[in-house]
């Protein structure tokens, strides 16, 4: 029997993001799959009875709560570190990324992707300097990294000097909820959705996601006769602009109940960021057979794997509106490009996701 830790961090109930949802769909199908093992989940606030993953698996909460850089170092390397010692864990995974430094415990570090290295204007400037002062000592500190796509890996190979080898890639994957059937269901809480038909963007608002061009664009798109609305899903950031736009609307945050359905109602999804080191809402349209107008670069083509509507340019707001001009006009490009999601969409699954992650974790238990 090992005894393994697990970074619980950011499983936070009712409020899961990319890496959340990662965690959550990977260590409850672990933790089930394997029994023979003990496993134990450290969460910096109170853990909640959502990610009680079985009998072989509890909860501890350190304190201070890690939510600021200058507390990051404490709770990874004292809190973390003590507990690890006191526990004797085996190993410890961070699917995070962040690591303890006061630690001889094997540990296996998952990085999402490297847009801080690229881009710290992105960030708040003391996440930006935490971030590119401490993941290249995490990767070199790692006795295994992973990442999500193919792009990542290359990109943490020339970033960090990473042994290839020593990189495994474990992609993100669409909830079952996501199927072309969700567009039927009639849920409490649904959102008021334009009767005409609409595109629609899912992510948090944050200017890696682009969302000034996919404004510029939606808005040449209808200067030019497009009769589809617009529909962002997501944390508000900009709180002007769904007053400056006609047809456009601002939906916020969705319950994941209601999401599979917006998602599947839609015509397409327009999903033209500048940096992504997978892309979610990409695998989860096409599961939902919607089709994808993605932009053409990091990761996002080869998510795509040529089941995308368009590939476009992010900084090129008149492809963006062309590629859902065409998207309307053109029923023949838009069933083909439904046809060929549902088709991807079956490449990304968590249950494999899962098992390639425990493969990892395996890797770095002691012998």
């Amino acid at each position: 029997m090992a005894r393994i830790a697990l970074n619980a961090r950011l499983l936070i109930a009712d409020r899961l993001e990319g890496i959340g949802w990662f965690t959550h769909e990977c260590y409850k199908r672990i933790i089930a799959a394997h029994p023979e093992h003990q496993f134990r989940l450290i969460f910096d606030r109170p853990p909640h009875a959502d990610f009680e993953y079985g009998k072989n698996a509890d909860a501890v909460r350190l304190w201070p709560p890690a939510r600021r850089p200058f507390l990051y170092d404490w709770w990874f390397d004292y809190s973390v570190g003590r507990e690890l010692k006191r526990w004797k864990a085996d190993a410890f995974v961070s699917t995070d990324g962040m690591l303890c430094r006061r630690t001889s415990v094997s540990q296996l570090a998952v990085f999402h992707d490297l847009n801080f290295m690229h881009h710290p204007e992105w960030m708040p400037a003391r996440e930006a300097r935490y971030y590119r002062s401490r993941f290249p000592e995490f990767a070199q500190r790692a006795t295994s990294v992973v990442t999500v796509s193919e792009y990542s890996k290359r990109d943490i190979v020339e970033q960090f000097g990473v042994q290839d080898a020593n990189i495994r890639v474990v992609p993100n994957a669409p909830s079952p909820t996501y199927c072309p059937e969700a567009r039927d269901a009639e849920l409490d809480g649904m959102p008021d959705l334009p009767p005409g038909g609409y595109f629609i963007f899912v992510g948090s608002l944050h200017p890696r996601k682009n969302l000034d061009g996919l404004l510029t664009a939606f808005q040449d798109y209808r200067e030019r006769g497009g009769t589809l609305e617009l529909v962002i899903v997501g944390e508000h950031m900009w709180k002007g602009e769904n007053r400056r736009l006609e047809a456009t609307r601002f939906l916020g945050r969705l319950n994941r109940d209601v999401l599979p359905t917006v998602m599947a109602r839609a015509h397409a999804l327009v999903f033209v960021p500048w940096f992504e080191g997978f892309g979610v809402p990409i695998v989860e349209a096409f599961a939902s057979g919607v089709p994808v107008i993605a932009s053409c670069t990091t990761s996002m083509p080869e998510v795509c794997g040529g089941a995308e509507a368009a590939l476009v340019d992010p900084g090129d707001p008149n492809a963006i509106s062309e590629a859902m001009r065409r998207l309307e006009q053109d029923p023949e490009l838009h069933a083909a490009a439904v046809e060929r999601g549902l088709k991807r969409a079956q490449d990304f699954n968590w249950d494999a996701s899962a098992s390639k992650l425990w493969s990892a974790m395996e890797s770095i238990l002691p012998s």
